[in-house]
C-alpha cells in the first residue's frame, strides 16, 4: 500500500535547482536524492537510450542493483526499454503502462534483480540533451506503491527542466573543450575534440597545420584528442 505522495512545493524546489548541475555534473546526484524525496521514491538513475554503460548517473541507493543491471546484461533485455519512444514523446511512463500485472510477475529481470534488490515499481521521464535521448527513472518499492495517474502529472514538469539543463550542460562542456584547444594552440599543440562515434567536432589551429604538413610528408599527423558526449 502507497504510504508516500508526491510533495509538489519540494519538487518545485529541485526544478529550481536543476541549474546547478549545468554547470557541475557533480550535483546530479544530490539533485537526485532530492528528487526522490519529493516524489516518495527510493532511487533513481540516468540512461541514454542508444548507449548504455555502466558509469551511470545513479543515487547510491540503486549502485549495487545497476552493477548487477549491466554485469548481468539486464541492459539488453530490460522489457521496459520499450518504453523509450513514448518517453520522448513527452509522457511519464510506468511499468503498468507497458507490462500487465502478470507479465511483471513472471519477468526474469523482475524476479531476479529488481525484487531481491528492494525496487517493484517505476517511472521513466524523458528528455534531451542535445540530440541525445535521455531518460530519468525513478524506482520505489513495494511499501511506496506503483505512480499513479496525479504523480505522472506532477512527474511530466520535470521534462522540459530536465532537457533546458542537459543542453545547457553539454553547451558548457562544448565550450570548456574549446576553451582548453584554444589554449594548446596558443602554445602550438594540436588538438581535436571527437564525439562519443571518435567523429572530429573540432580542430585547432595547430592540429590542422599539423594535418597539412604530415599529408604533404606521407605520414599521419600525430595530436591530442579529447572525446566529450
Amino acid at each position: 500500500m502507497k504510504v508516500d505522495k508526491i510533495d509538489d512545493a519540494e519538487l518545485s524546489k529541485v526544478l529550481n535547482r536543476l541549474g546547478e548541475a549545468a554547470v557541475n555534473p557533480e550535483a546530479w546526484r544530490d539533485i537526485m536524492d532530492d528528487i526522490c524525496k519529493a516524489v516518495g521514491a527510493s532511487a533513481a538513475l540516468l540512461l541514454q537510450s542508444d548507449i548504455r554503460t555502466p558509469d551511470v548517473p545513479r543515487t547510491a541507493s540503486i549502485a549495487d542493483a545497476t552493477e548487477l543491471y549491466f554485469r548481468n546484461n539486464w541492459h539488453l533485455r530490460d522489457p521496459r526499454a520499450k518504453a523509450f519512444p513514448r518517453m520522448m514523446a513527452g509522457e511519464v511512463v510506468t511499468d503498468l503502462d507497458v507490462m500487465t500485472l502478470e507479465q511483471i510477475r513472471a519477468d526474469p529481470m523482475y524476479n531476479e534483480l529488481l525484487f531481491p534488490s528492494g525496487f517493484r515499481w517505476f517511472a521513466g521521464i524523458g528528455f534531451w540533451a542535445d540530440s541525445a535521448a535521455w531518460a530519468l527513472t525513478i524506482q520505489r518499492t513495494g511499501r511506496e506503491g506503483a505512480f499513479e495517474a496525479a504523480d505522472k502529472q506532477l512527474l511530466a514538469q520535470l521534462a522540459p527542466r530536465l532537457t533546458e539543463t542537459a543542453t545547457l550542460a553539454t553547451v558548457v562542456g562544448r565550450t570548456a573543450l574549446t576553451a582548453m584547444t584554444d589554449v594548446l594552440d596558443r602554445v602550438r599543440q594540436p588538438a581535436l575534440i571527437l564525439n562519443r562515434e571518435g567523429m572530429v567536432l573540432r580542430t585547432n589551429a595547430a592540429a590542422e597545420t599539423d594535418s597539412t604538413t604530415r599529408s604533404a610528408s606521407g605520414s599521419g599527423a600525430s595530436s591530442f584528442a579529447t572525446s566529450m558526449r
